[in-house]
């Protein structure tokens, strides 16, 4: 059985193709990795639960070998929330400084965190996810980021505001619940990839990030270390799997696995000589297809993903500012020369994003598969150290802490 007097935070990743649990120990100068899980999805299709029974059955799989894993019990969980239905709108609020107070407190800063939740008109079927300050000005001089404290008449703030469909997070949060097992909160994806795969400079040079799961691609665009905008391409590695099935005429699990293995993006990377063994449909028995025949199915599929992602954030505005370029990661960008295929279509630097670990933590966790999940773990273990920090009066701190750890201890 564990036993730890370090709080435990958890992250749960439902996905399309896969329901990852990842169990972290939060340290005093760090964190590492206690167990992590992963199935496969069920009642998911383009990030949007279709099945609640189907979808809670893989998400209780998912926890209880985690669990089994770290001999501990799970009672609450970061859970991930990402889909077409996701909107962000930009804000920018304003509020005077009171002449008896003169600078600005955390209870104005939280006065302008809901001014800028009514400063738009939300769709009544959506839910604020996330308000997410960007930059701030005092008296009229902006590019100041922490403001508490300082001396002010009038501050003045930008932020994102991050929606999803109330329905789709009712529908998540009930899974999660009938599952035995209380949402601590939920997270934009993007958002923790972004966490977990760019790095403190690229956040604040200006980079876009594409996390191409199975149903859906998530873009996310991090300026001056903040998330600046978000939206999703409702193109995955589940279609390129669908037109290798019906291009080669083959059952959907053959198809994944011939992505999986001899997947490429780029057919002039790949020789004309090479064959592969393609179980044909209906048939049970394999027939050579050319390798190249692969990639030529694959090609078209990966590049619509990243055209229509390029299209956005070019309408958007954002390409002259990405100076740190685009970053791939989830399960779709371990393609073969992905990388070199989303360059050609952007014209900027691309990498593959991994996500950061602490030293010792297992190294099938360093993919880009797991990059959500790391950073769903990474959101909560920055969350439970704000929770903490002196900010407020002590009996306050005190009932707060007692409140999550109450979550967050394996008891």
């Amino acid at each position: 059985m564990y036993r730890s007097t370090s709080p435990i935070v958890v992250g749960l990743d439902v996905g399309t193709t896969k329901v990852c649990t990842l169990i972290a120990r939060v340290l005093p100068e760090g964190w590492d990795v206690v167990s992590f899980a992963t199935v496969p999805s069920r009642g998911v299709q383009r990030a949007t639960i279709v099945d609640l029974n189907e979808a809670t059955t893989a998400i209780v799989n998912s926890i209880e070998r985690a669990e089994q894993s770290a001999g501990i019990e799970v009672h609450s969980a970061w859970v991930g929330i990402t889909g077409h239905h996701i909107r962000a709108y930009p804000v920018e609020v304003t509020l005077q400084v009171p002449d008896e107070e003169g600078r600005v407190t955390q209870e104005l800063l939280d006065a302008l965190i809901e001014r800028a939740k009514k400063a738009r008109n939300i769709p009544e079927d959506h839910s604020i996810l996330h308000t997410i300050p960007r930059q701030f000005a005092i008296d009229g001089v902006g590019g100041i980021r922490k403001p508490l404290g300082l001396s002010a008449r009038e501050i003045k703030m930008r932020a994102l505001v991050v929606t999803a469909a109330t329905s789709f997070m009712r529908n998540l949060a009930t899974c999660v619940r009938q599952a035995g097992v209380e949402v601590e909160n939920m997270v934009l994806e993007p958002l923790a990839a972004g966490m977990s795969v760019l790095t403190e400079s690229e956040r604040e040079l200006g980079t876009a990030l594409l996390d191409i799961g199975g149903g859906t691609t998530d873009v996310a665009v991090f300026i001056e270390n903040s998330l600046v905008d978000t939206f999703a391409i409702p193109v995955g590695g589940n279609h390129v799997t669908r037109d290798l099935a019906i291009g080669l005429r083959t059952p959907l699990e053959e198809a994944e696995r011939l992505k999986v293995v001899h997947g490429c993006a780029l057919p002039e990377k790949v020789s004309s000589d090479e064959v592969v063994e393609v179980m044909e449909l209906g048939r049970g028995k394999p027939r050579p297809v050319p390798k190249r025949a692969l990639a030529e199915i694959i090609e078209p599929r990966m590049r619509e993903l990243f055209e229509l992602a390029a299209e956005r954030l070019a309408r958007n505005g954002w390409f002259p500012l990405l100076a740190g370029g685009v970053v791939l990661t989830g399960g779709g960008s371990l393609l073969g020369n992905a990388v070199e295929l989303a360059q050609s279509v952007f014209g900027l630097p691309v990498r593959l994003g991994e996500p950061s670990l602490p030293p010792g933590a297992p190294q099938d966790l360093k993919s880009p598969i797991y990059a959500t999940v790391v950073g769903l773990v990474l959101h909560g273990i920055q969350h439970y150290r704000s929770a903490t920090e002196v900010t407020a009066p002590w009996w306050q701190r005190l009932e707060s802490l007692w409140k999550r750890l109450r979550r967050w201890m394996p008891w």
